[in-house]
């Protein structure tokens, strides 16, 4: 049995809903920003900056993913809306809590809910892949592509320049913000090609 999902116009309060919820989410980033900067009475680097730049920016497609779902149901791809925005949101939580969370809870329990995170994200990744449709696995696969050989061109010349001393060598917490941010801007060459985004 399959359920029809009609498009249904988009009412300024709801326009004005949606904007009042990003403002709420920005804010609420704002203020997590400000208490872990304060918590650990040092100036923030580059790459906590980054990861949560990232968390923000992950965390903010899958709210846009779930306005989209309620709003516009038509718009998301067969099988995949839920999935995605599942994947987004947990790696957008993944991204906070080596950040945050130790604060309160013990770093070895931090690790574990990252990982078992992390497994529920892998399946909720297979799945999506399982069910999408040719276009989306089109997407999927150029967006990797791009980030693979993008990372892989820079992440030589940096090694040789590290190597050469000639520039400092970066943390594996940065070069994970680094692949996230790569990863997320090569998605939107594929999407842009097929008028996804």
């Amino acid at each position: 049995m399959s359920i029809r999902f009609e498009t249904r116009p988009t009412s300024l309060l709801t326009k004005l809903a949606m904007f009042a919820s990003l403002a709420l989410l920005g804010g609420l980033f704002g203020y997590v920003t400000a208490k872990v900067v304060d918590l650990q009475a040092t100036a923030i680097g580059w790459d906590d900056s980054l990861a949560f730049a990232m968390a923000f920016g992950m965390l903010t497609i899958a709210a846009l993913g779930g306005v989209t779902m309620i709003t516009r149901p038509s718009a998301v791809p067969p099988g995949c809306g839920l999935l995605q925005i599942v994947v987004f949101a947990l790696a957008g939580v993944m991204f906070l809590a080596p950040m945050v969370a130790p604060a309160a809870i013990p770093p070895a329990l931090v690790f574990a809910g990252i990982v078992v995170a992390f497994a529920v994200q892998t399946v909720a990744n297979v799945i999506a892949w399982r069910r999408a449709d040719e276009m989306m696995r089109r997407v999927m696969t150029e967006t990797s592509t791009i980030a693979f050989w993008g990372l892989q061109s820079v992440l030589f010349l940096y090694a040789c320049a590290e190597r050469l001393a000639m520039i400092q060598p970066v943390s594996a917490w940065g070069m994970a913000g680094i692949l996230m941010a790569v990863y997320l801007i090569s998605s939107i060459i594929p999407s842009v090609r097929r008028g996804l985004a």
